[in-house]
């Protein structure tokens, strides 16, 4: 892992790169496809579960027959169910509005939902665990106003691509352990959450990334991601300073729950996670077997604490595949996960 200081020369250079591509056509044209489905309401909030000071934007997408509304607007009208999402982008790059044909198509099948894309902050200027703990100050914060918003507490869901998938997995384990704080008292035993649906995420840190290609030979070849990019993205966001600690050491533990949540012990899981989870896993992606794995460990769990576990194997696809602009051609494959998707929120929110 590469020292701080040339972490910071990494990402001027990449951040260069990015900016400089910015007005391709590819990125021009994605830009245009994900103009349909715009937030409708953005709101600063203040960063209190983090050590390092700032504010954290929350992106809302509502239909526009529904939009959001303070409850003695809509004080007739039933609780609505929230999505709270978080974009992809190795932690590093990327932005909440990334994800807007997700929340489109969540939107689509509920109208009635708010979804929440919550743009936190990003390494390497705020690496491990800040993008973590502003996801929790975004459900604190989301259940202290459901009030006001004519939220429903009882159907509060997580998604997640990629990083945003990885966040997703691990915040049951850090908000529960934010509850326990005295400040968050009267909160402790009242937020439960009602599902996660995840896109091909990260799930076990202690797997390198030569280690995780060689799962999937196939993924190195498919890839849209360099080497030198997925170095980017770990260096930057994995400094050593910030990370847990196995216990009476100072060697870093990669095994973590808050960095693997594949790995996360039974009673961990049992004792935090909600009662339905979708993983979605891409065929081409060094990735797959960490997902899969996951998923099928939380399989073992239903008969147990969790009524589901779904989400499968998008096959011939990379990850990030879902992202690329498709226009009249469509995309088959990225409209199967959706739906599925979809159709797993309609469990976790209990809609007939």
């Amino acid at each position: 892992m590469a020292p701080p200081s040339q972490i910071g020369q990494t990402a001027a250079i990449w951040l260069s790169v990015i900016h400089h591509h910015s007005g391709d056509i590819s990125t021009i044209l994605q830009q245009f496809a994900f103009s349909i489905n715009r937030p409708s309401v953005e709101i600063a909030i203040p960063s209190k579960v983090s050590k390092t000071p700032g504010s954290i934007q929350l992106y809302f997408f509502t239909a526009p027959s529904k939009p959001l509304c303070p409850r003695k607007q809509t004080k007739k009208l039933p609780p609505r169910p929230v999505l709270i999402n978080f974009h992809g982008g190795g932690f590093s790059i990327g932005h909440a509005r990334d994800d807007s044909r997700w929340a489109g198509t969540v939107l689509k099948a509920y109208p009635d939902a708010v979804i929440v894309s919550v743009n936190y902050r990003l390494a390497p200027e705020r690496p491990f665990p800040v993008p973590q703990e502003d996801g929790v100050d975004a459900i604190l914060w989301l259940w202290q106003e459901a009030h006001k918003y004519n939220f429903d507490k009882s159907r509060f869901a997580l998604s997640g691509a990629s990083a945003g998938g990885n966040i997703a997995l691990a915040l049951p384990f850090r908000l529960h352990e934010e509850l326990q704080k005295k400040r968050w008292a009267s909160l402790r035993g009242e937020i439960a959450l009602a599902g996660l649906v995840v896109f091909y995420p990260s799930t076990d840190w202690t797997r390198t990334r030569i280690e995780r290609d060689a799962t999937n030979p196939i993924g190195p070849h498919k890839s849209m991601i360099s080497p030198s990019l997925f170095k980017f993205f770990d260096d930057s966001y994995l400094l050593p300073a910030g990370l847990p600690k196995r216990p009476g050491t100072d060697r870093v533990d990669m095994s973590h729950p808050y960095l693997s949540p594949g790995l996360a012990p039974a009673s961990l899981l049992q004792a935090t996670y909600p009662p339905a989870v979708g993983i979605y896993t891409c065929g081409w992606d060094q990735l797959l077997v960490e997902g899969n794995t996951f998923r099928e460990r939380l399989g073992g769990f239903v008969e147990g604490r969790m009524a589901g576990v779904g989400g499968f194997v998008v096959e011939d696809v990379v990850h990030g595949f879902d992202k690329k602009p498709s226009f009249w051609r469509g995309n088959e494959a990225r409209d199967r996960m959706y739906d599925d998707a979809v159709n797993q929120l309609k469990l976790m929110w209990k809609i007939d």
